[in-house]
């Protein structure tokens, strides 16, 4: 299984920090540095990654493969990311950054100002609830006929024998999923109405301003933008995907305004 690290720098990229620098630097601390179990093509652990970056908190990335031994393990759990952190386990991307809001308080994604303070967190919980389980369910709809790309995702990273495996067990693979995440025509339109709803409370609450609340980047934005990235396809983005074939009904929203709003937040924060 390989392993990731980051800090600042892109794990994926030339100049990264290494696995043993990492564990020089926590050691010490004497503390072991915090592991990020994910799948790395995620949007709700592009979550977790963006907010242990934006902290810039030296980190090691666990990457599983969906269908593996341990990524089974977890899911009876629950599901990734999972983040290991002074010896606590925190799973759930909403509970991963206030852990990491607590540990690690500067810089700040939760506004200081108590009432700017709920209306983002308030916006945190919509945008879980409304945009990232609804991407990920009108996404794969839209991708079920093209299991190429499909099983290059979900093996995003890998080497050839590991992405043969996967386009050789999706056909399975995609029964469970489509079970557990409700991929079904009824469930993926109803998704999409959800998702236009999230993109235009983006424009409605940004209001012609650059933040959601206030006059900063908060857990808001961070929300919002990485829930949807896939709409925008940043070229922020810290993993080499395979481009999207295209986004069939989703098409209308992949030209939403607020998903150029996306790609700023990316190019001004995420870089």
């Amino acid at each position: 299984m390989p392993e990731r690290t980051a800090a600042r720098p892109n794990p994926c990229r030339p100049g990264a920090v290494t696995a043993s620098y990492v564990r020089r630097l926590y050691d010490r601390q004497a503390v072991s540095a915090p592991v990020l179990w994910q799948y790395n093509f995620s949007n709700f652990n592009e979550k977790a990654r963006w907010a242990l970056d934006f902290k810039r908190v030296p980190h090691i990335r666990r990457s599983l493969l969906p269908g593996g031994p341990r990524a089974m393990a977890f899911s009876l759990r629950g599901t990734l990311p999972v983040l290991d952190m002074d010896g606590e386990r925190i799973a759930d991307s909403s509970d991963i950054l206030e852990a990491l809001e607590r540990r690690f308080p500067d810089p700040a994604l939760y506004p200081g100002e108590p009432r700017e303070r709920t209306v983002a967190l308030e916006l945190e919980e919509f945008f879980d609830e409304h945009a990232g389980h609804e991407l990920r369910r009108a996404g794969f709809y839209e991708w079920r006929n093209h299991p190429r790309f499909v099983s290059d995702l979900l093996s995003t990273g890998r080497g050839p024998a590991t992405r043969a495996l996967m386009r050789a067990v999706l056909p399975g693979a995609m029964v469970y999923a489509r079970r557990r995440y409700r991929i079904y025509p009824a469930d993926a339109e109803a998704a999409r109405g959800k998702l236009a709803a999230a993109l235009d409370r983006i424009v409605a609450t940004r209001g012609g301003g650059d933040y959601l609340v206030g006059s900063r980047f908060s857990v808001a934005d961070l929300t919002a933008a990485s829930l949807l990235f896939p709409l925008a396809w940043p070229a922020e983005l810290q993993y080499d995907y395979p481009p999207p074939p295209g986004w069939g009904a989703l098409e209308t929203l992949s030209r939403h305004p607020a998903v150029d709003w996306i790609r700023e937040m990316y190019h001004r924060h995420r870089n």
